[in-house]
């Protein structure tokens, strides 16, 4: 017989059931990956946001010591301002945002790797 069913075809070839198993694994693998990277994606733009927000207000408040005139510079001490809870909440956001980049990266980098290797098993 050129063309066997399923069953028969299990019943004769072992290593056919190992290859299904095997498809089946980077089938999913690929779906938990994908799934994976989407999620990661999002909190990536969401950290993002966070880092332009904690950036914006960091800057704003550079801008808003820089246009006080001369005298009220020098007698300005730097615990007078929000700058260390700005500063401190932008090397903050950077950190996340730059975790979940790499987070991404990762998924991504995997994801297409199982992708090659679950088409090149087919």
């Amino acid at each position: 017989r050129l063309f066997l069913d399923s069953a028969s075809a299990l019943h004769h070839f072992p290593f056919v059931s190992i290859l299904i198993t095997i498809m089946s694994t980077l089938e999913q693998k690929v779906e938990q990956l994908t799934e994976a990277t989407t999620a990661s994606e999002v909190v990536l733009a969401e950290k993002e946001s966070k880092l332009t927000s904690a950036s914006a207000a960091l800057d704003k408040a550079k801008t808003k010591l820089k246009s006080l005139s001369p005298e009220a510079q020098q007698t300005l001490q730097v615990n007078d301002t929000e700058l260390p809870e700005l500063i401190s909440a932008k090397m903050s956001a950077q950190e996340e945002y730059d975790e979940a980049k790499k987070r991404f990266e990762m998924n991504q980098k995997y994801l297409l790797i199982f992708k090659e290797k679950a088409s090149r098993e087919k």
